[in-house]
């Protein structure tokens, strides 16, 4: 397997690692700036480019957090895919992209949920108390 930035058969793997949903397209950009900032200083690949190129995932996955699975901004992401770049120019591999989503929990469910676990622990007896249990 193919680790961040490192190129297989001119292939390479951009990975944002988690990241809030609402952040994602900051964090797409500078990984991909980042990988390839060699490429820009010795003049393979152009600036541009590079912003053409994350433009370009950046709008596939703003449809599908958004419009396709309504994502908010607090939930978390995991975004993975593999690009060349040959002749100057940026080429996704979107048969190989890979996103994890995590949806957040709101506070009030987590709170409910926490009480109603309460509630049950305390309503079967005066058992061995949760700490002292092994």
């Amino acid at each position: 397997m193919m680790s961040e930035g490192t190129s297989q058969e001119g292939r390479v793997l951009l990975r944002t690692g988690i990241v809030l949903a609402g952040a994602y397209a900051n964090k797409v950009r500078r990984t991909l700036f980042a990988q390839l900032s060699q490429k820009i200083k010795s003049g393979e690949v152009e600036d541009k480019e590079v912003a053409r190129a994350a433009g370009e995932l950046n709008q596939l996955l703003y449809e599908t957090f958004v419009n396709k699975l309504a994502l908010s901004k607090g939930d978390l992401v995991r975004i993975e895919i593999p690009y060349t770049v040959e002749n100057g120019k940026i080429s996704w591999d979107y048969d190989n992209l890979r996103v994890r989503a995590f949806r957040e929990i709101g506070q009030e469910v987590v709170a409910k949920a926490v009480e109603e676990a309460a509630k049950t622990i305390t309503s079967r007896g005066e058992e061995t108390p949760v700490e002292e249990q092994s």
